[in-house]
Formats: C-alpha cells, structure tokens, sequence
C-alpha cells in the first residue's frame, strides 16, 4: 500500500513538472463540463414550469397557452361552468403586458376574495393582497421583484402606470416571475372590459380534463401550459446534450493521449517497479491519480465558469425568464462525469502499456 501511495506521489509530482500541459488539458476538461453544467442547470429550472395540479382545472381558450397568454374569454362562461357542475368557478387574468418586449412581464388579475385557495404562496417581504385595498395595489413575485428592484411600499411601473406593491411573494414556479393585481384592476389595465384569459374550477367533480365546451373552450389540468411550454425546449436540450457528450468523448481521449505520453516518459521507472514484482495495480494508481488530478481541477474550473456565465445566459422573451439553476443535483452530476472522464482518460493508457514487452520498457530511456 505504502508503494502505491509512493507510485501515486511520483504520478502528482509528474504532473507539475509539466504544469502548462496539465493546465491546457484540465480548461478543455472544464470546457467539457462548464457546458454540461449549464444544460444541467436549464432542465433543472424545467421544474419551475412543469408543475401539474392535481386539485384544480383550467377552462381556456382551445390553442392558447391560457396560463400564459392567449387566450381571452367572456365572463359569461362562469355560468357554462356552474351548469355544468362546477361547485367554484374563479376568473383570472393571465397575460404578458408592458410598453416594450424589454419591460414586459407576465400579469395575473385575480379574485381577492378566494385566489389563496387555488395557489399557495409565501409572503416573504410586506403582505398580501386583501379585499378592499385600493386600486393599483399589487403583489410582485420575488424575482421579478429582484428584476425590478420592487419593495414593499414602492412602485413598479406596469405598462406605463404605476402601481405600489404590497408584498414580494414566492411560490417556486413560474409565478415568480408574475405581478398579481385584483381582477378588476387587470381589467381596466388592459381594456378587456368584463373578460377574462381563464376560469378555474375544482377537479374530481363534473368536470374532466379532456372536456370540451361550446365556443372553443378546453379543460386542462391547471399547470399544463408550463408542461407544454417545457416540451417545446425539450429537443433544444437534447441537441445541447449530444454535443456535450461529443465534448466528453473527445476530451477523454486527449486526456488518455497526454496521459500515455506521461506514461510514457517514465515506462522504465514503471518497469522496474513491475520487475520488482508490482502488478498492473501499481501502473493503474500512477495513471489514474494523474488523471483524478487534472479532472479534478478541470471541475473546479468548469463549475465556476458555468457559474459565472449563468449570470449572462438567463432568456428573457415576452416576459418568460429562463436561468439555469444550480443545485447539488446538477453539481453532483457534473462532477460523476468528471470522474467519467478520468476513469476513461487512464483506463486506455493502462491498457495498452501493460501489454508492452517489459524488457524493451527496462531498456528505454525517459524521454520520448
């Protein structure tokens, strides 16, 4: 054991003598896994969108992306939906609005009287909107607050008018991004008069996902937009993952390349250790130390560049953001194929030295 700590010793000490080499192969290692890292981290955000409820169902518009935008319905439908058996029926206002793409946000107008039952959420700064505030009062969730600079008691300007925010929330979805107002505020806001963009009703009663109403109206499981919009992304991912697996193959192999050539400097100082009776075992520690190293440095390096660069890769487009979200998941992940990377980067140059002929390897010199 204590010669395979000794082997291993040699291998790290290999390594800083040739230390510009070393550096060049763990930033294309970092490369590798700062892409992996940041792909990781935008399926991650997925979760914040794909979010399907169980206990409420949507009536949209047929088309739309109701939860979104798109779809806008008269208020009429309410009694279509009691009719039909609903027990509760809540309109909402779900749109993206602003003067320009740059300010646009995704608005919510809803019912003061009973929107806490259909979505749960934590009041993180001020408080929550109640029946009788005052017009042009609104709750901001906390990234769009983070955005925005929105505090509790100040303002927040929504398609050229200001509005004083009541409270900063958080839900950890979506609706993160979202200003709520009361529904008749919405309404005036946008110039809809008595329509609304959906009507949220219970699940498990009439009413089933699937269900179609006259006027081009569907019902939907509450949440089915964000699935919906996660799918559309899904084939982008899977392209960004075939060429981050391409970056993982091919670093593997210039790694196990510098590696052979390392190896290789010293294949007569291993074949004297092997003559001595040490086996494969003691090759294997050199090498693979070596390549635990420089992978090792290489995910250090790539985790604080995909890090870094999250700060400039978040998608902003009609009030949607996208950022990559980094959690010990995805951390975890980056650095199983880090080893990935390593195991594979020394297993080759294991192989194909052991089956050298061990007298050659006695008569060589160190140098290539």
């Amino acid at each position: 054991m204590n010669t395979i700590f000794s082997v291993a010793g040699l291998g790290l000490r290999e390594l800083l003598a040739h230390y510009r080499t070393v550096v060049i192969m763990a930033l294309t290692i970092a490369l590798s896994l700062a892409a992996f890292l940041l792909l990781s981290a935008y399926r991650a955000m997925s979760s914040r969108y794909a979010h399907l409820s169980d206990s409420f169902l949507v009536a949209e518009q047929i088309g739309s992306i109701g939860e979104f935008y798109g779809s806008r319905l008269p208020i009429a439908v309410a009694e279509q939906l009691h009719s039909a058996g609903a027990s509760l029926v809540v309109p909402e206002i779900h749109t993206v609005t602003g003067t320009t793409t740059a300010n646009a946000v995704l608005l919510r107008g809803i019912s003061l009287d009973n929107y806490s039952r259909i979505e749960s959420f934590r009041i993180l700064a001020g408080r929550a909107l109640q029946p009788g505030d005052p017009p042009r009062t609104v709750m901001v969730g906390d990234l769009l607050a983070k955005d925005r600079g929105a505090t509790p008691g100040g303002l927040i300007q929504i398609r050229g008018r200001d509005f004083t925010v009541t409270g900063i929330f958080s839900i950890g979805t979506y609706a993160d991004h979202e200003v709520w107002m009361s529904l008749a505020d919405a309404q005036e806001l946008l110039g809809w008069g008595a329509d609304v963009s959906i009507f949220i009703v219970p699940a498990g009663e009439t009413l089933k996902e699937g269900d179609e109403l006259p006027g081009q109206i569907a019902l939907v499981r509450k949440g089915d937009s964000g699935v919906n919009l996660v799918k559309e992304w899904l084939p982008l991912f899977d392209l960004f993952d075939l060429v981050a697996a391409s970056l993982g193959i091919a670093v593997a192999v210039a790694l196990a390349n510098m590696l052979w050539r390392l190896a290789w400097l010293r294949r007569r100082d291993l074949a004297i250790l092997q003559s001595l009776g040490f086996g494969r075992l003691t090759l294997t520690a050199y090498l693979f130390v070596q390549a635990a190293a420089i992978g090792l440095l290489g995910y250090l390096i790539g985790a604080f560049a995909a890090i870094s660069l999250s700060r400039l890769a978040s998608i902003q487009t009609a009030g949607i953001s996208v950022r990559p979200v980094f959690d010990g998941a995805v951390l975890a992940w980056s650095l199983l194929i880090a080893i990935m990377i390593s195991l594979g980067g020394s297993a080759l140059p294991v192989l194909w030295l052991s089956r050298l002929n061990l007298a050659n390897m006695l008569r060589a010199e160190n140098s290539l």
